[in-house]
């Protein structure tokens, strides 16, 4: 089967950690730079979620895959 690999966009995008509208601010510590495909795949698969929301629901998602 032959992998899929992203090419990765030359443009930045700012993608804030904890979103500005739960109270996150724009300053460097809570901003990182994601290439564009990967900041509109993270919004694709997980909306308005922040980085910790998203990665709780990944770890539920394996705990139930792995208790099954």
């Amino acid at each position: 089967m032959k992998k899929h690999r992203w090419e990765r966009s030359k443009r930045l995008n700012k993608h804030h950690i904890k979103n500005k509208c739960k109270g996150g601010d724009s300053s460097p510590s809570n901003l990182i730079r994601l290439d564009t495909e990967r900041h509109k795949a993270f919004h694709f698969l997980f909306g308005n979620m922040d980085f910790l929301e998203a990665a709780n629901l990944l770890t539920r998602a394996y705990q139930i895959k792995n208790s099954e």
